[in-house]
């Protein structure tokens, strides 16, 4: 089973392929370059250097989001070309949950946060269980630094956690707010382990992909959690 992974839902753009369970190649960048000029250069690279063929693809798994509306977009339309072209079945994943995904077997709650602009963040609440990747405790939202603060210590008091490791992003923006509000509760991922991996992305799809839990390719939308700046403005009438 050869599960290409395909990430660009933030800043970081990256491609992975995992063959039954071995991570065989990633591509990752998180230097200032847009993804239409970069994501498709890197597929061909990753196929081309472990001489694979799309063709030999078993599954496509893909970013929906929350992140940036328009990497989100690229990222889309990108797997749903290759989808739809070499007829490959296609899993669509959280960006938060894949972010969550790097840490492992952790007894602390995990909380993914990414940059949603505004003054607020998209941030996520997850557990860590072993051999079964991360769990989510609430659902995702976008809120104030504070108001995600406050879920936080509420969600760990209420789950019996000690600790809140924080990852992604979302983090820099806010990083003193959150070190007063979480004090010593807080702990922050290190670095490898702070931005979304196309490779934690093909591991989490792996259990789809066996249970035949697909995605229809063409009905794969983004998931924003809340409206983008063009909706929010046509609902005050102002387009």
């Amino acid at each position: 089973m050869q599960v290409l992974a395909i990430d660009s839902a933030t800043p970081v753009a990256g491609v992975a392929l995992l063959d039954n369970g071995i991570l065989i190649r990633e591509e990752f960048s998180n230097y200032k370059k847009n993804h239409s000029e970069t994501l498709m250069p890197m597929v061909d690279q990753v196929l081309h250097e472990t001489d694979r063929k799309l063709q030999d693809i078993t599954a496509l798994a893909v970013t929906i989001g929350p992140g940036s509306f328009t990497g989100l977009r690229i990222g889309l339309a990108l797997v749903k070309g290759l989808a739809l072209a070499a007829r490959i079945p296609v899993v669509g994943i959280s960006t938060l949950e894949v972010l969550a995904h790097n840490i492992c077997e952790s007894n602390a709650l995990i909380c993914p946060l990414l940059d949603a602009r505004k003054n607020e963040v998209y941030c996520g609440f997850y557990t860590s269980e072993s051999g079964g990747g991360p769990r989510r405790l609430l659902k995702d939202a976008a809120c104030s630094p504070q108001e995600f603060i406050e879920k936080a210590l509420e969600v760990t008091e209420k789950n019996g956690l000690q600790t809140i490791t924080l990852l992604g992003e979302g983090f820099y923006p806010y990083a003193e707010a959150f070190g007063q509000g979480l004090g010593e509760k807080m702990r922050l991922a290190g670095a490898h382990l702070m931005l979304p991996r196309a490779s934690a992305l093909a591991d989490l799809a792996v259990k789809r992909v066996i249970q035949g839990d697909f995605d229809n390719p063409l009905g794969l939308k983004p998931y924003y959690i809340r409206l983008s700046e063009a909706e929010y403005r046509l609902g005050r009438g102002e387009l």
